[in-house]
């Protein structure tokens, strides 16, 4: 090989190492309208700068009472909070969905390398739903027995693995459930590892699994990634998701996606060729609320729960001897 080419070589390898590691523009919005704006500025604070409470100063837009902040920011898994001063004790208490874990906003810097403007969110809380990054995450607690709503946690990455900081405050019947709000646009994919414990601390812990026969446990966690805003994660405590097949039926061919904002369930198999006879839709007790008897693959489908009450239902689907049934939260 030349001089020349093996220059072009190693230039090559080092633009691509560098891209591989390069920061992403990230602009943090905070709406402070309803606010009195100290006279030490407006800041933001977390992983981002260290905790350092006066490093990164937020600029007035115009006339406006809205501030933002350009950072630039690794891939992965980022904590912050803004103050109305420059110091602790000026910091403001956002809560779920937006900040769940000790007021804590989370932030997930992919790897696609794009730029972001997140969206405008008030001092002390939420952007609106329906605005951002919204996914709810929802675990069967069967096997422990009754849990009281409020006990069960969650840790992962975005909770820097503390156990005690994130609990799922909704729950009906073993279902317990619980959503994160994120300021990144609705189509940015976020990356979660993660794992479930029926209370606060270590030692609650699930073992999910077996990671032979799941494909979104890796190792002793939960690793996931969500493409777009409005999705619901199914899980079940110290298994896997919820098992897509009864008799065998194509095993781990099928997803199903609820859509909050449409009250919809989209169901689709990665095998178009998969014949299907019946599906049908069961409330709680058992009643059939649905049924369709002319699907002939299940390629995509879309379930409508729009003249049906919040709550659990199974989803059946049958073809010759073989059936898959999917249990549905409706919220």
């Amino acid at each position: 090989m030349k001089k020349n080419d093996i220059k072009k070589l190693m230039m090559l390898l080092m633009l691509v190492a560098f891209q591989a590691n390069a920061q992403v523009d990230v602009t943090l919005k905070v709406d402070m309208s309803a606010e009195t704006v100290s006279a030490d500025g407006v800041h933001v604070v977390g992983t981002i700068n260290g905790w350092s409470t006066d490093a990164t100063m937020l600029t007035q837009e115009g006339a406006t009472g809205i501030y933002s902040v350009t950072v630039q920011l690794n891939e992965g898994w980022h904590r912050y909070k803004f103050l109305n001063g420059n110091a602790w004790g000026t910091e403001e208490a956002a809560s779920y969905p937006c900040a769940p874990s000790n007021g804590d906003r989370f932030l997930y810097v992919n790897d696609s390398g794009m730029p972001l403007t997140l969206e405008t969110v008030p001092f002390n809380g939420c952007n609106p739903s329906g605005t951002g990054f919204e996914v709810t995450f929802n675990v069967d607690m069967a096997s422990e027995g009754t849990i009281p709503s409020g006990n069960v946690h969650m840790a992962g990455w975005f909770t820097d693995w503390n156990p005690e900081v994130l609990n799922f405050p909704n729950a009906t019947g073993d279902i317990h459930s619980g959503t994160l709000r994120f300021p990144t646009p609705a189509d940015y994919p976020i990356e979660f590892e993660y794992k479930y414990l029926s209370a606060a601390g270590w030692g609650n812990d699930e073992t999910p699994g077996p990671e032979a026969s799941c494909p979104s446990v890796t190792g002793a966690n939960r690793l996931i990634t969500v493409n777009t805003s409005g999705e619901n994660i199914y899980d079940v405590f110290n298994a896997c998701t919820y098992a897509l097949s009864t008799e065998d039926v194509m095993a781990n061919t099928f997803t199903t996606t609820y859509n909050k904002a449409t009250r919809q369930v989209k169901m689709s198999s990665i095998a178009s060729q998969a014949e299907v006879a019946t599906l049908s839709v069961y409330d709680l007790n058992g009643k059939s609320v649905q049924t369709n008897n002319n699907l002939n693959t299940l390629n995509e489908i879309t379930v409508n729960f729009q003249n049906q009450a919040n709550g659990i239902y199974f989803i059946r689907i049958e073809s010759g001897t073989k059936q898959w049934v999917k249990k549905i939260i409706v919220y």
